[in-house]
């Protein structure tokens, strides 16, 4: 599947709630009969927040009140939005990969434990028991076998394959920016 990588500055409403922009106002979204929150989640890959710098910090690359967004989704609902809120900038895949590892993902662990196999496991080692081949495996972060596993969706290289997507970009240089 191949998809688009927009940045999004949300701002926030009087009330102090998140201010999307009206992403329903967009003919692929229309098309689709659904609104543009469900859109985003069935036809591309969903939101992925700016977790380092949310509304209330005033940071260098995100002042106070504004938060950065990046929606990985099809070509015409990235191109509308492009077109129609200057809140939304197309950016290039090295520019998502970079928002992704450093903004998206950098307080997710880079491994994955499931405690309760590990507790199985800790508990045969106790009693002396000899561990199968699976379970020393699911010791194994490089190994898929459930215990200690590496978390593949932290990495952009690795997320998109997990998910079975390629990134198109048809970014102008000379584009507007966003932060």
């Amino acid at each position: 599947m191949e998809l688009k990588t927009i940045k999004v500055t949300i701002k926030l409403k009087e009330d102090g709630s998140a201010k999307y922009p009206t992403f329903n106002d967009l003919k692929s979204v229309q098309d689709s009969q659904m609104d543009w929150s469900k859109y985003v989640d069935v036809y591309g890959l969903g939101w992925q927040y700016d977790k380092t710098s949310g509304h209330t910090e005033d940071t260098a690359d995100s002042p106070r009140g504004q938060q950065f967004g990046m929606l990985i989704i099809p070509e015409a609902f990235a191109d509308e939005a492009v077109a129609m809120f200057e809140d939304c900038v197309e950016i290039t895949e090295a520019d998502a990969k970079d928002f992704y590892e450093n903004k998206a993902v950098v307080e997710q662990p880079d491994e994955i434990i499931d405690e309760k196999i590990l507790t199985g496991i800790k508990l045969k080692q106790d009693l002396g028991q000899t561990l199968t081949a699976k379970q020393v495996d699911a010791l194994d972060p490089t190994k898929d076998e459930k215990g200690i596993t590496l978390n593949k969706i932290k990495d952009w290289a690795e997320f998109k394959l997990t998910k079975g997507v390629t990134i198109k970009t048809t970014l102008d240089a000379k584009k507007k920016s966003i932060g």
